[in-house]
């Protein structure tokens, strides 16, 4: 549980210096939570395509900036959505809910690999994919 919570830390620093950076991108058309909401309104079933499972973050639309810091407000759609990600696996980790946060790590691994290219640079991609994987192959 200590290496978990340690790790996902670390990693979360991690997409801060990568937004630093400029490895994590604003999407300049649309300044929200990038693909996070799909699937959450009006029966918008398109975040699906994306690995976003119908209970990913079952009961945590609009108001889920509330795990996010001030600071994290301000950033990329994609950077925050990221980070939402981690702090759910990390609090899964923290309740000894380990097939729930390895769940929301695959989710995270495609939500990460549909951004490849497009608000994640090469970099970035890498950084969270290969970090997500370890932490997946570790819990």
């Amino acid at each position: 549980i200590d290496m978990c919570d340690t790790f996902i830390l670390d990693l979360i620093g991690q997409v801060h210096e990568a937004t630093a950076l400029g490895w994590i991108k604003h999407d300049l058309r649309k300044d929200r939570d990038d693909d996070d909401d799909h699937g959450k309104r009006d029966g918008d079933d398109k975040g699906k395509k994306k690995g976003h499972d119908k209970d990913d973050d079952e009961g945590d639309d609009a108001g889920d900036d509330c795990d996010l810091s001030d600071e994290d407000k301000q950033l990329p759609g994609a950077a925050k959505s990221i980070i939402k990600k981690l702090t759910k696996v990390r609090r899964e980790c923290m309740r000894g809910k380990f097939g729930s946060a390895r769940e929301k790590l695959r989710a995270l691994s495609k939500q990460v690999n549909a951004q490849r290219g497009k608000h994640l640079t090469e970099e970035a991609y890498a950084l969270i994919r290969f970090n997500a994987e370890f932490l997946l192959e570790k819990i």
